[in-house]
Formats: C-alpha cells, sequence, structure tokens
C-alpha cells in the first residue's frame, strides 16, 4: 500500500458516506478505501480500474473526488480542467500525494481551480489538502494536442505522454537507424508512448501493432495513426500482456522511471522476455541511455548484440534472437 493511500485512510470518519471517483489511480488499494462507493479511474492499465482512459467520466452520484498527485503537472493541470468541465457546480476534491514529490506545486495549481484549499492532514512524508473545484469549460483531448512534424509524419502527443510537444534525442536516434535498415513485415512498437515510431514503421510497410501501459498514449498513438492516414493497431497492456503471437521486428525506447522512481527492472523484464515474442531470427531493436548496463542483459537473451548507432547520451542496440 503507497504512503498516500495510508494517509487517506486516517481519513475513514470524513469517507464514511461519501461516493468517491480516484482519478489517476496509482494504487490497487485505493479501491479499498472505506466510503460507501468508490469507484477507480486510471491511466495506468495495470491498476484494476472502473475506466481506464485518458480523462475520467464522473459518475452521476459522486460527491467527491480524490485525486492522487500525478508526476507531471501537465497532467495534473489537464486532469483539474477535465474534471472542471464536467461538473456543474463546486465538487470536494482532495489532493494527495508526497510532501517532497512536488505536492506544494500541485496545490498551487489546484487553487486556480477550487476555492478554499486548505490542507486536511499530514503523515507518512505525505500530505491531503481539500477544495471545492469550480464548473469550468468542457475540454476535450484535441484543444489540448500538441502536433510535432517528424520528417513526413505529424505526431500528436497529449500532456503527460512521454516527451510531449517534441521528439525526443533516444528516439530521433532510434528513428535514423531504423531507416537505415528498412525493417519489414509484422512489428511490435513496446511502450509506444505518442506512436511517433509506431507510425514511421507503418509508413515503412510494416504491419505494426503499438502497446503502452498509459492509456493516454494509447490515445496519442491512435491519433497519430489516423492523422497520418496510416494503418496500424495500438493496445494497452502492461509489457507484453496485450499481444500475441510473434513479429519479425520488436522496437522500444523502453521506460528509465516508473512514477517518480528512477528504475531498470521493467527495461529488464522487457529484454528477457522479449525472444519468446520474436520470430527466428528476428530483430530486437532498443535504445537507451549510454550509462545504462543493459549490454549483460541482451546478450544473456539474444545469441547477437551490436551496437548500430551511437551519441555522447545514447546507444542504439540490434539483436538477434
Amino acid at each position: 500500500m503507497e504512503n498516500s493511500t495510508r494517509l487517506l485512510w486516517r481519513q475513514e470518519e470524513s469517507l464514511a458516506g461519501r461516493r468517491v471517483l480516484v482519478v489517476d489511480a496509482n494504487d490497487p488499494e485505493l479501491a479499498d478505501l472505506p466510503a460507501e462507493q468508490v469507484y477507480l479511474h486510471a491511466d495506468d492499465y495495470t491498476v484494476g480500474a472502473h475506466q481506464w482512459a485518458p480523462l475520467p467520466t464522473l459518475p452521476e452520484d459522486t460527491d467527491l473526488v480524490i485525486l492522487p498527485l500525478p508526476k507531471s503537472s501537465e497532467r495534473l493541470e489537464l486532469l483539474l480542467r477535465g474534471l472542471a468541465g464536467s461538473v456543474e457546480e463546486p465538487l470536494e476534491v482532495w489532493l494527495v500525494g508526497p510532501a517532497k514529490g512536488g505536492i506544494r506545486g500541485g496545490v498551487t495549481r489546484l487553487s486556480r481551480h477550487a476555492d478554499g484549499v486548505t490542507l486536511v492532514d499530514s503523515a507518512r512524508h505525505c500530505k491531503v489538502y481539500r477544495g471545492a473545484l469550480r464548473p469550468g469549460p468542457a475540454l476535450s483531448l484535441e484543444q489540448v494536442e500538441s502536433v510535432v512534424r517528424v520528417d513526413d509524419l505529424d505526431v500528436i502527443s497529449y500532456p503527460g505522454v512521454f516527451s510531449h510537444g517534441r521528439l525526443d534525442e533516444g528516439s530521433a536516434l532510434l528513428l535514423q537507424a531504423l531507416a537505415e535498415a528498412a525493417p519489414r513485415g509484422k512489428a511490435l512498437d513496446m511502450g509506444c508512448g505518442c506512436g511517433v515510431i509506431t507510425a514511421a514503421l507503418a509508413h515503412a510497410g510494416c504491419n505494426v501493432t503499438g502497446t503502452d501501459v498509459s492509456a493516454t498514449a494509447v490515445a496519442a498513438a491512435c491519433s497519430t495513426l489516423n492523422r497520418n492516414h496510416l494503418q496500424g493497431k495500438v493496445v494497452g497492456g502492461d509489457l507484453y500482456g496485450g499481444v500475441e503471437g510473434r513479429y519479425q521486428t520488436l522496437v522500444t525506447n523502453p521506460p528509465f522511471h516508473d512514477g517518480r522512481d528512477r528504475t531498470m527492472s521493467i527495461t529488464r523484464r522487457l529484454i528477457e522476455q522479449a525472444p519468446r515474442h520474436l520470430e527466428e531470427n528476428g530483430e530486437f531493436w532498443m535504445v537507451a541511455n549510454r550509462e545504462l548496463p543493459y549490454v549483460q542483459w541482451l546478450d544473456a537473451a539474444f545469441r547477437h548484440v551490436q551496437v548500430v548507432s551511437e551519441t555522447n547520451r545514447f546507444r542504439v542496440y540490434r539483436a538477434l534472437r
């Protein structure tokens, strides 16, 4: 159980009889909060929820919204604007998060959309604040989308998606390497984000599937394919959970963080499980920071590994099953 969830459990008296929507739930234990009814919205497909979507849908009987602090301020702004556009009268909202994880900035942002923001409780290095969310104009994702031109493609991204509004250096290096290799056949873009690599593979003639753990990223990747009139499939799930069969090419720019925590465990699982999703002689392409020790995991999982290109910050690896 997350510390912020434990702090919410201390509010048992205030939660009694309430009908709660938890927005962007980051802990499955939130479903068991001591309220009359708890609905869970999540962007993360690994969190069991009633709805997975970029923006939450507010159940009619909701009288309290609880918002665990997202890892990015732009994501928090998007959620607050989306919620404000869903209410016709003020609605009580709680913001909870780590005391040293940006909660102060989150409270400042909350105060732009809510009246009477006050501290409710503080414990376990976390704080919870309460305010009355003011009604606002309805919001759609199209209103907040960013369009980035990458070669012949228009790439759509939304707030909170990795590298929102720009092409990151690692993906640019990977795209260049893939263009020179000219992959064909059935391809999988693991952790597709806004869909820039998914779209590039589709544009090159691959039968491509993109997958991501974030519902907002899935929506962005779908929009990117549609914007460029490209065929492809995008699914949500934890690593390989949403995909089936084997692929000739598997491409990834893997995550370096899990929420606010730096981690390499996700990439290790991704590498170790990759061969079972590749055809014989299938290719695994990955870009990663030079400083990260992924070579030993690649060597253990694949029969041949090479560095295709590199800069002073990134390396592109190609591995053969």
